[in-house]
């Protein structure tokens, strides 16, 4: 089974149409064709149904395409790990973070590790825990970075610690708290509080240490983006509670105070994690050795 045959399968899946299919592949259509046939044969299942331009997956063709995105993974990544062998001038890292991380933390390493090696292409891929836990279940990403709290079935992961990272409330410059270092749950009850959807990790995260204490916000506004809930609190309308590490500069330029909660120190862990048993390429392992040295 090569490669081509592979690419090929995963494109017409995407596509469903063989003309277009082929023109992406820079191949002709009955090249296109010749492939796809040759892996049914080889699989002895049909991957397709044919009706009329239009394509559709088969139940085999749905269960095979899982299999065969992580092949062309793992042929990428091996294909990269050979190159990056002797050495560092060529090759590329991917690695996935959440919003948080990848806005927050990685830029300061990434400069650090593209200064040292700075022909290494770097993709940087900042979505949900949960698509790029998926995407590192493909071997589309060698590691990813996440919150301590999200990563279920740790046997199957390599987990290391990053940083602990301290979540305070925020206010804005007009709130009768700005300036104080802290007050009591019970103190912002009835403010505005500005937060993530409820279906986020962290705003679960944050719920069960509200329920423990017996404390809820009576008044919520739900923003999904973390960068619009900073500026939100900064023009004063609300409170929240995020990490000091996303409002250094708000706090430097007297636009927010942090405070911290007299009941409770609200951490979590940072971590980096791998699948187990998994080759890291070069530029992982150089990666990585950058983080524990900061």
């Amino acid at each position: 089974m090569d490669i081509d045959k592979i690419k090929s399968f995963l494109t017409l899946a995407e596509i469903q149409h063989f003309e277009k299919a082929s023109a992406q592949l820079y191949i002709s259509q009955p090249a296109l064709s010749k492939r796809i046939q040759a892996l049914e044969n080889e699989l002895n299942v049909p991957l397709f149904s044919r009706i009329g331009k239009r394509i559709f997956l088969t139940v085999q063709g749905t269960y095979f395409k899982k299999f065969a995105e992580e092949m062309l993974a793992s042929y990428y990544n091996a294909r990269e790990y050979i190159k990056q062998i002797e050495n560092l001038e060529h090759g590329t890292l991917n690695f996935g973070t959440t919003n948080f991380i990848g806005v927050y933390l990685m830029p300061e390493i990434i400069s650090r590790f593209h200064d040292k090696y700075p022909k290494i292409d770097i993709y940087m891929v900042i979505n949900t825990s949960k698509n790029i836990l998926e995407m590192l279940h493909k071997n589309q990403l060698e590691f990813v970075f996440v919150s301590g709290y999200i990563v279920g079935e740790k046997e199957n992961y390599v987990i290391n610690k990053y940083l602990d990272d301290s979540l305070k409330l925020i206010v804005g410059n007009k709130h009768r708290l700005f300036g104080q270092k802290k007050c009591s749950l019970f103190d912002v009850a009835d403010d505005l509080y500005i937060t993530k959807e409820q279906t986020s990790s962290q705003f679960k995260f944050l719920d069960r240490i509200y329920r423990k204490h017996g404390f809820d916000f009576r008044h919520k506004l739900i923003i999904s983006n973390q960068e619009a809930i900073k500026e939100s609190v900064v023009h004063n309308l609300g409170v929240s509670v995020i990490s000091v590490n996303s409002v250094k500069k708000e706090l430097q330029a007297g636009l927010l105070s942090a405070l911290d909660f007299r009941e409770v120190r609200i951490q979590r862990e940072i971590q980096y994690i791998y699948i187990k048993n998994k080759f890291l390429t070069p530029a992982a392992r150089e990666f990585i050795r950058t983080i524990e040295n900061s």
